[in-house]
């Protein structure tokens, strides 16, 4: 399965584990890097404005799930950047009471920083 794949399933609700097991295994890496891999190329296609908000979001929402079973199943902590990226989206989901818009003021500049330390 390929990331492209990965992404157009996650924006669906269609996402599954089996999914990051099969890239996982097409990409030869461990699934906490799938988890990094796919996130980061979310997180990618927002900040270079080739997806709204709200398809990162949903993208991320997708994602979010299925690595916080994985690590509660394995009892490892969050992947990261995984959890950075999907705390990005997710603190434009509410007003923070700051008049402010909370995708440009939170999510956007998370973003730059998740994919500067990555």
């Amino acid at each position: 399965m390929k990331i492209e794949e990965i992404f157009k399933k996650s924006l669906t609700e269609n996402l599954s584990y089996g999914d990051f097991e099969s890239f996982s295994a097409e990409e030869g890496v461990s699934i906490e890097d799938s988890f990094n891999q796919v996130s980061l190329f979310i997180a990618r296609k927002f900040d270079a404005g080739e997806m709204s908000y709200e398809d990162g979001d949903n993208a991320m929402n997708g994602v979010w799930p299925i690595m916080l079973d994985f690590t509660m199943k394995h009892d490892i902590p969050l992947v990261e950047p995984c959890y950075e990226i999907y705390c990005a989206f997710d603190a434009g989901e509410y007003d923070h009471r700051d008049q402010c818009d909370p995708v440009e003021k939170y999510t956007k500049p998370a973003i730059k920083e998740a994919l500067r330390n990555a």
